[in-house]
C-alpha cells in the first residue's frame, strides 16, 4: 500500500515538475519571439531612416559642393561678377553665395536609432551592427551639431562678416565648406555601409 502511494506521489511530484518546466519552455519561446519580432522592427526603421538620411545627405552635399566651388573661384578670381556683388555691400551677405537659398532644407533624424537605444533593444544586436551604427550615428551628429552650426554661427556673426575682412571671411567659409562636404562624403558611406550590413 505505501508503495502504491510513494509511487503515485512521485509520479503527481514529475507531472508537476514537467509542467512547470513546459510552462518555463513555452514563455521562453514567447519572450524570444516577442524580442525577435522588437529587434526586427528597430532594424527595419532604422534602415529605413538611415536610407532618409542618405538622401537628405546626398541633397546637401550637392549643395555644399557647389557653394564650395563658388567660394574656390572667387578666390581664385573666377567669379569677379560674385565679387563684385559681395564687396558693394556694408557686410558680407553669403545669401550671393548660396544663390539666396537656404545651405540646408530638412535635417537628418536620429528617432529609430534613439528609440531603439532606449528600449534597450540594440543590446540583441551584434557587435558588428552595433559598431555600424554608433560610427554612423556619432558621424550624424557632428554633422548635424558642430560642424553646421560653425557655418551657421559664421553666417549670423555680424563682426566676422565685415566686408573689410573679405578675403579673410572668405577663407574662413572655404575651411568650413570643405569640412562638411568631407564629413558628408563619409556619412554616406557609413549610411550606405550600415544599411546593407546590419542584422
Amino acid at each position: 500500500m505505501k508503495n502504491k502511494s510513494y509511487r503515485k506521489y512521485f509520479t503527481d511530484g514529475l507531472l508537476i515538475v514537467f509542467s512547470v518546466l513546459f510552462a518555463l519552455f513555452i514563455n521562453k519561446l514567447a519572450e524570444n519571439y516577442e524580442t525577435q519580432q522588437k529587434k526586427d522592427l528597430a532594424i527595419l526603421s532604422i534602415k529605413k531612416e538611415l536610407r532618409q538620411n542618405y538622401r537628405i545627405i546626398e541633397k546637401w552635399n550637392l549643395k555644399h559642393i557647389e557653394i564650395s566651388k563658388r567660394i574656390n573661384n572667387i578666390i581664385i578670381g573666377k567669379e569677379d561678377s560674385l565679387k563684385t556683388e559681395l564687396i558693394k555691400n556694408k557686410h558680407f551677405n553669403f545669401g550671393i553665395i548660396s544663390n539666396n537659398e537656404n545651405i540646408v532644407s530638412e535635417m537628418p533624424s536620429n528617432t529609430a536609432w534613439e528609440t531603439s537605444k532606449t528600449i534597450g533593444i540594440v543590446s540583441e544586436f551584434d557587435f558588428n551592427t552595433n559598431q555600424k551604427l554608433s560610427k554612423a550615428y556619432k558621424l550624424q551628429q557632428l554633422v548635424t551639431e558642430k560642424t553646421l552650426m560653425g557655418i551657421i554661427d559664421l553666417i549670423f556673426n555680424m563682426k566676422s562678416n565685415e566686408i573689410e575682412q573679405f578675403y579673410a571671411i572668405l577663407n574662413q567659409y572655404q575651411l568650413r565648406f570643405r569640412e562638411i562636404v568631407g564629413q558628408e562624403t563619409g556619412l554616406k558611406f557609413y549610411y550606405k555601409d550600415a544599411i546593407e550590413n546590419i542584422k
